[in-house]
C-alpha cells in the first residue's frame, strides 16, 4: 500500500509509479532530520532512489503507474526526430462563484473546448468535454497523445491563467504552454512548471521587441505568430503585419523555430490554407502550422518540409474517440462550427511519426 505524505497528497516513484516510496534511511532510529535524509526517497518496489511525484488522489496515482506500466505508450525516439503532430488543447476554466473551493479544484472545473477566433478573441465553441475525459481519449493507446498544444484561455482572454491544469498534464505528457503572458518575465513562468517549451503568440504581445527581451532569457521559447490575414498584435498596437516579415525578424532575434496559427481556419477542418503554407516557402527555420488541421493533414506539411502541425482540438478522429455526441450550447458559447466538406476522406487509421498512432 502507498504512502501518503500529506492529507491530500499521494506520492508515485517517478521511475515505475509505485507507492510504495519512503524516506531514506541513514541509519536504524527514529529521529527524523538523523535517521533519515528528508530529501532522498526510496521506491520499495524498483529500488530508484529520487524525489517522488505527488497526486491528488489514489486513482490519479494508479493511472499514473498503469501509463508506467506500459498501458500508455511514451513516443518512440526515433519519431521525435519526424514531423510532429501535437494537438491543441483549449482549456476553459468556469468561474469558482458559489462553489467551495475545496470539492471544486481547478482542474476540475476546467473543460477543453472547440475554439473560434471572433471578435478579436478566441471564443470557446459547443464542443467540449472534461478535461480528464479528453485526456482518456488522446492519452490512451490508440491516439497516443505524447506532447501537447495547451491554449489556457482563461490566462489568454482575462490574464488569469489556471496553472493547476498544466501541473495535472505535464505528469503525463509534454506540454507546450501558451498561458497568455503580456510580459516575457509572465511567460516565462511556464518553465517553473516543468514543461516543455513556453509559447509566446503575438496576440497578447504588444510588439516585435517583447520577443527580444523573451530571447534574452532563453533560446527555447517557441514564438507563435497569431494571423488573420495579418499578424495580430495584443490590443491592436501597432506592428509588423507581414506574416513573412515577422518571421524573418524573429530568425535575426536568433529563434530557430516558429509557430504560425491561421487563426480564421481554427476549428474549420479546412486543413492548411495554401496560401500561407505558399507565404512561408524557402524559410530557413522549423516552422509548425496549426488552424483546422486533421491528422491527415501532418503527414502532407511533412512532405512539404515543415516541422509539424497542430491540430485541431475536435477532429472526427477525436470525436470518435470520445464517443460522446457535443453537448448543446449555452448562451455563453460560441456556436459550434460546421465541419467543412473534404477533398479526401476523414482518417480511419492515421500513421505518424509524431505521436498519434490512430487504430480502428
Amino acid at each position: 500500500m502507498g504512502s501518503r505524505f500529506g492529507p491530500k497528497d499521494f506520492a508515485a516513484c517517478g521511475r515505475c509509479g509505485s507507492g510504495q516510496v519512503h524516506p531514506k534511511l541513514l541509519m536504524m532510529g527514529p529521529i527524523a532530520g538523523i535517521d533519515s535524509d528528508s530529501r532522498t526517497f526510496v521506491c520499495r518496489a524498483c529500488g530508484h532512489e529520487g524525489l517522488p511525484i505527488f497526486f491528488d488522489t489514489q486513482d490519479a496515482r494508479a493511472q499514473f503507474e498503469r501509463e508506467k506500466k506500459g498501458l500508455w505508450e511514451p513516443e518512440p525516439k526515433a519519431a521525435k526526430k519526424g514531423v510532429l503532430t501535437i494537438p491543441i488543447l483549449p482549456v476553459q476554466t468556469d468561474p469558482l462563484i458559489a462553489l467551495r473551493i475545496l470539492e471544486h479544484l481547478p482542474v476540475r472545473v476546467a473543460t477543453v473546448t472547440g475554439v473560434r477566433w471572433e471578435d478579436g478573441q478566441l471564443n470557446p465553441t459547443a464542443y467540449r468535454a472534461s478535461f480528464q475525459e479528453y485526456w482518456d481519449a488522446i492519452g490512451g493507446p490508440r491516439y497516443n497523445a505524447a506532447r501537447v498544444f495547451l491554449l489556457d484561455l482563461a490566462g489568454i482572454n482575462r490574464a488569469n491563467p489556471n496553472f493547476e491544469v498544466t501541473r495535472h498534464l505535464v505528469k503525463r505528457c509534454d506540454v507546450w504552454l501558451d498561458s497568455g503572458g503580456r510580459e516575457p518575465e509572465e511567460v516565462m513562468d511556464g518553465y517553473m512548471l516543468d514543461v516543455e517549451r513556453v509559447v509566446a503568440g503575438t496576440k497578447t504581445l504588444a510588439s516585435i521587441d517583447a520577443f527580444a527581451g523573451l530571447y534574452a532569457l532563453s533560446a527555447d521559447v517557441l514564438p507563435c505568430i497569431d494571423w488573420d490575414g495579418k499578424v495580430v498584435w495584443r490590443g491592436g498596437h501597432e506592428g509588423p503585419t507581414e506574416l513573412r516579415e515577422v518571421v524573418n525578424q524573429l530568425r535575426r532575434i536568433g529563434f530557430s523555430s516558429v509557430c504560425v496559427i491561421d487563426l480564421n481556419r481554427l476549428g474549420t477542418e479546412l486543413g492548411p490554407d495554401p496560401a500561407l503554407l505558399a507565404m512561408l516557402e524557402g524559410l530557413d527555420l522549423e516552422l509548425y502550422i496549426g488552424g483546422g488541421l486533421q491528422e491527415s493533414d501532418v503527414i502532407r506539411l511533412g512532405e512539404s518540409g515543415f516541422a509539424g502541425g497542430l491540430v485541431d482540438p475536435y477532429t472526427p478522429v477525436i470525436r470518435d474517440l470520445l464517443a460522446k455526441a457535443p453537448k448543446a450550447p449555452t448562451t455563453t458559447e460560441a456556436s459550434a462550427p460546421t465541419p467543412a466538406p473534404r477533398t479526401t476522406p476523414a482518417p480511419g487509421s492515421v500513421p505518424s511519426s509524431g505521436g498519434v498512432h490512430v487504430r480502428p
